[in-house]
């Protein structure tokens, strides 16, 4: 009912939210873009709504999904790029280059999709790697493959002047008197970040009882400072340029990165050649456990 051009315009745009970033990756221009996106909803008498996590078209979808399906089927096939979604801070790191035949979103701290696996279920990605926030509670109709483990520890962001030792006391200082801010970095999704404030929260409670703690506050030369933390994983920490300072005396949190098909194409040869490419890439690293 749509060409592969006019329905690929539609789904670039709903995966990476701009005009720009969908015309690069189709090779075209923006206005294009537009112009095949209105083609698409105009066809399937759909409109295009605004929510938590970018346009989306709303009606009766039933088509559109169909129209999906058939146009996934042609990209199997080798017609057009398969689409794969990865975090920042991996496609920074480990993905700069792509296997044959896929393509991925732009290595852009600011372009966050916080729901890939919906994407995935919609036809508009083929594969894409996920968080564990990410993992759906659902997950009959997915094949999920290990990738890597990673500790999240917490981060200390110091000041140029700090010295070590001064952060560290810095920070059981703040921790008591509750002066501490959480930095929650552009790249992360809403769930990781959601799951950072909680952690934060837990975080800000302190090791002893309240009437310990408050003992403890008393006149400090700390007094009117404050200490920006975060907790992040080797690569999130690579894919920022702030200094900062791991704070061992905190438990770090386990990370394990999945790649996620769905099931009904989990046999195609091209997963298969993904997956087996990502498992030769993924192993040097896949040992850096906690």
């Amino acid at each position: 009912m749509v060409t592969q051009e006019q329905l690929a315009a539609l789904d670039l745009l709903i995966w990476l939210k701009t005009t720009e970033q969908a015309a690069q990756l189709a090779f075209s221009n923006q206005s294009t873009i537009c112009r095949r996106t209105q083609t698409v909803l105009r066809q399937f008498g759909l409109k295009f709504e605004r929510g938590p996590s970018g346009r989306r078209p709303a009606g009766d979808l039933e088509l559109l999904d169909l129209e999906r399906q058939v146009h996934q089927q042609a990209r199997f096939r080798g017609h057009h790029p398969l689409r794969l979604h990865v975090p920042y801070w991996t496609r920074r790191q480990a993905l700069r280059d792509l296997p044959d035949g896929w393509c991925a979103n732009p290595t852009l701290p600011d372009l966050v999709c916080d729901d890939p696996v919906t994407l995935l279920r919609e036809h508009i990605l083929d594969a894409c790697l996920v968080t564990p926030t990410q993992l759906p509670a659902r997950q009959d109709d997915l094949v999920l493959l290990e990738l890597y483990r990673r500790p999240i520890q917490l981060i200390l962001f110091p000041r140029p002047e700090d010295h070590l030792t001064d952060v560290r006391d810095r920070f059981c200082w703040q921790q008591e008197n509750g002066r501490l801010n959480l930095r929650l970095l552009p790249f992360l999704p809403e769930s990781c970040r959601q799951r950072s404030s909680n952690w934060f929260k837990a975080l800000e409670a302190g090791p002893g009882s309240a009437p310990d703690r408050l003992r403890r506050l008393e006149p400090s030369g700390y007094a009117g400072q404050s200490l920006t933390v975060a907790f992040l994983t080797p690569e999130m920490r690579a894919a920022q340029d702030l200094p900062w300072q791991v704070e061992e005396t905190v438990q770090p949190y386990p990370y394990v990165e999945h790649l996620a098909v769905l099931a009904a194409y989990a046999a195609e040869p091209a997963v298969l050649r993904l997956q087996e490419q990502l498992v030769a890439r993924f192993a040097p690293q896949a040992s850096l456990t906690l």
